[in-house]
């Protein structure tokens, strides 16, 4: 029995350093991991300017990489149309990287640079 309970302790102890190492290191999380592939609506290259009210494949590359690299507490449907849950969420994510022009709702080059790559305390890894 004490072999037993030794050795769950040893096993379970390992999975929560693992799991700490990869927070700590910023090592992709399995939504980080996801977002390479779901994200995929542009060309990363591809950085158009987005305003609310616009539509397309941009639109649903900016509410799917909220959903996959931010923290943003909402889930955004991914259906290409900015509205304003969309506008929250890019609100969010310029509020919280400090992105030249502030929180503007515009999707320019300062946001589109933090949507792929957030601070560390803005991403979803930090929440």
């Amino acid at each position: 029995m004490r072999t037993f309970v030794h050795r769950s302790a040893l096993t379970g102890g390992t999975a929560v350093l693992a799991v700490g190492a990869a927070l700590l290191t910023g090592a992709p999380t399995a939504h980080a991991a996801a977002a390479e592939t779901n994200c995929n609506y542009i060309d990363d290259a591809a950085r158009p300017t987005v305003n609310p009210g616009s539509t397309g494949n941009a639109v649903s590359q900016v509410q799917c990489l909220i959903n996959f690299y931010s923290g943003y507490p909402n889930w955004l449907e991914g259906d290409g149309s900015y509205g304003a849950r969309t506008l929250a969420g890019v609100h969010w994510v310029q509020t919280c990287n400090e992105t030249v022009g502030g929180a503007d709702g515009i999707v320019g080059p300062s946001t589109w640079s933090r949507l792929y790559a957030p601070k560390d305390a803005c991403a979803i890894s930090a929440f």
